[in-house]
Order: C-alpha cells, then structure tokens, then sequence
C-alpha cells in the first residue's frame, strides 16, 4: 500500500465539492486492521479539506493534496 493517499479536491458542475482520488486501492486489496484505519483517518480528514474549498466557481481552484498514510500529515501541491 502507498505512504499517501493522492486527492485532486474540485467541484461537480453544480459547484458542490468533489474530491478525486488518485490511488484508492484497487479492487481485492489486502490490508491489515490498522492500514484500514490509517486510510480512514486519511478519507476523514480529506472529506473534511473538500467540504471547507470554497463553493464558489468563481473563487475556487483545483488543488492536489496528499495525505499521509503513517504519520496524518497533509501536503498541498498548487
């Protein structure tokens, strides 16, 4: 499994947030206990970023944002 959980936040073509992630584990993925909370804690955290982007089409701007998978650490990349 990936150290990070890559996240393109945007906005439906309604302006309601949306978050794309880059590389989910597929299909079938094997994952101990406590990878499944890290990438819940992860998902969690990046609901929240996704929900706190601006609503508006006229303010807003796509960002790419990783999130840890071991330590809760978020990079953004503008």
């Amino acid at each position: 499994m990936d150290s990070e959980l890559v996240v393109l936040h945007t906005l439906t073509l309604d302006g309601a947030p949306m978050a794309t992630i880059e590389n989910f584990p597929g299909m079938d993925a094997d994952m101990t206990p406590a990878q499944m909370r890290s990438l819940a804690n992860a998902l969690m955290i990046a609901a929240n970023d996704c929900e706190l982007m601006p609503s508006s089409v006229k303010n807003f701007r796509c960002q790419m944002r990783s999130y840890s998978l071991t330590q809760g650490e978020t990079n953004v990349a503008q």
